[in-house]
């Protein structure tokens, strides 16, 4: 399969320097074209972000810069719009500036992907998980995959998935991100007007299910009181309307660190366990063997994933 990988960036070059060289420590990611898209404005820091991709063991990666401030909404919407629609990828893994990853997250990820390629319902691929778990526990854990609902982390989807749900998430661009900033986009009309008419139109039945019905969970309650309004989660309702799952593996390959950004603090970041993840080694985890997908905690209780957050 064509195969890339997209790399955001924006003004945190602390934060990308540390994402770019836990990519440089991946084997895997000589395999896939990188592609890495910056936005614009004043705060931007393209400069910076060109300088250390032209000194990384990335320097004939492709490198698009924004003339202007597009926000991470329609940034990120049309580079997988570029990537899908007119370079014709047959998948991306989508990486943000935030999440270091362990040195074998990229061969990972593109495995899972080509083992979940026999089952209809997956429309996402992550391996970046808040395990509560022992050290102990999470070692017996390392090939068992699980549903989640979290925010999207360093995710490969498919052209055949993106061209399914693509149509929900341009209609949301254009509505809602063309005539405003994104910090200024109309939350009460996105949620009242616009995913409350996604939330509740009937659900694509898949026929060949990996995730069973006592796992399954909706990102969104039909009520779409306070929820959230961004291209991620534009994406997750897209995903769920047409009957996908997004998985990832109970022992997390990576590690969150965007304690400042766009929608964090060290508050949200604490309020969200984010102070609590990784409690092994991360970095070095192997690539299983196979995969197994865990549908019950140790109690016997139905691994449901939470909601959207």
């Amino acid at each position: 399969m064509k195969s890339a990988i997209l790399l955001l960036g924006f003004n945190r070059i602390d934060y990308f320097a540390k994402v770019l060289a836990s990519l440089e420590k991946n084997h895997a990611a000589y395999e896939h074209d990188l592609h890495v898209y910056v936005d614009g404005g004043p705060d931007a820091k393209q400069a910076e972000i060109k300088e250390l991709i032209a000194n990384s063991k990335f320097p004939e990666a492709t490198i698009v810069c924004r003339a202007n401030n597009w926000g991470i909404g329609r940034h990120l919407i049309d580079a997988r719009r570029r990537l899908f629609d007119e370079l014709g990828y047959d998948r991306i893994l989508l990486l943000e500036d935030d999440l270091v990853l362990g040195e074998n997250y990229v061969e990972t990820v593109f495995k899972i992907s080509d083992w979940a390629s026999e089952y209809d319902d997956i429309g996402t691929i992550t391996a970046y998980n808040i395990n509560p778990a022992s050290v102990d526990i999470q070692n017996e854990q390392e090939n068992q995959l699980i549903a989640t609902n979290r925010h999207f982390w360093a995710y490969v989807i498919t052209k055949q998935v993106w061209d399914e749900v693509k149509h929900i998430i341009y209609a949301y661009e254009q509505r809602f991100l063309t005539k405003s900033t994104y910090t200024n986009r109309a939350h009460r009309r996105i949620r009242w007007l616009f995913m409350r008419k996604w939330i509740n139109k009937p659900r694509v039945t898949k026929a060949n299910c990996l995730v069973p019905d006592k796992c399954v969970m909706p990102p969104f309650p039909k009520i779409p009181f306070r929820i959230a309004t961004s291209q991620d989660a534009i994406t997750a309702l897209a995903l769920w309307h047409h009957g996908y799952h997004r998985i990832t593996t109970r022992v997390s390959r990576a590690e969150y660190i965007g304690i400042e950004g766009y929608s964090f603090s060290p508050e949200v970041y604490e309020s969200q366990g984010f102070n609590r993840q990784n409690l092994g080694d991360y970095a070095h985890i192997e690539t299983p063997v196979d995969f197994v997908f865990a549908d019950v905690d140790e109690q016997g209780k139905a691994l449901k994933p939470t909601e959207y957050r």
